[in-house]
């Protein structure tokens, strides 16, 4: 996949999972989620009841591509019920390989406030061709195999 002129382009990434997240709480599992940003845009999955240090979300979201930006931010939270939610960790994903290649499925590191190594996230970014044919879903332009999935 040609890297020129990628702006506009479509790319879709799921949050499948995370692990060997540090841990914040002291009595009981805690309950993850991810919140993803990309420019302006920003994404959160649901959050992963008791997941504790190994959350699995296998959420998908879909953004467009943006010339000279080619990186997600990711940020781990840990949902709480009486209290603010807790930040766990962050990191970054890196897009280049999925601009190029057009799939990267690949685990990162993530970092706690203090930069010491908090875990890993494993995320899945797929570039969708703008040539195929494409149709829209509820106001938003997506690939043909992408409103296949809503079903299953």
């Amino acid at each position: 996949m040609a890297t020129h002129g990628i702006h506009g382009n479509l790319f879709e990434v799921t949050v499948a999972s995370c692990s060997r997240l540090k841990d914040t709480e002291w009595i009981s599992r805690q309950d993850p989620y991810v919140c993803v940003e990309y420019g302006s845009s920003r994404s959160r999955t649901r959050t992963c009841t008791d997941g504790g240090k190994s959350p699995n979300f296998q959420e998908k979201f879909v953004y467009t591509l943006i010339e000279g930006l080619r990186e997600l931010d990711v940020n781990v939270w840990n949902e709480n019920n009486v209290k603010h939610d807790t930040f766990i960790a962050s990191g970054k994903v890196q897009l280049a390989k999925a601009i190029s290649q057009g799939f990267d499925d690949s685990t990162w590191p993530l970092q706690s406030e203090t930069g010491r190594h908090a875990g890993e996230i494993r995320v899945i970014v797929q570039c969708i061709d703008a040539n195929k044919p494409a149709i829209t879903f509820m106001g938003k332009r997506v690939n043909f195999h992408y409103v296949l999935d809503l079903g299953s």
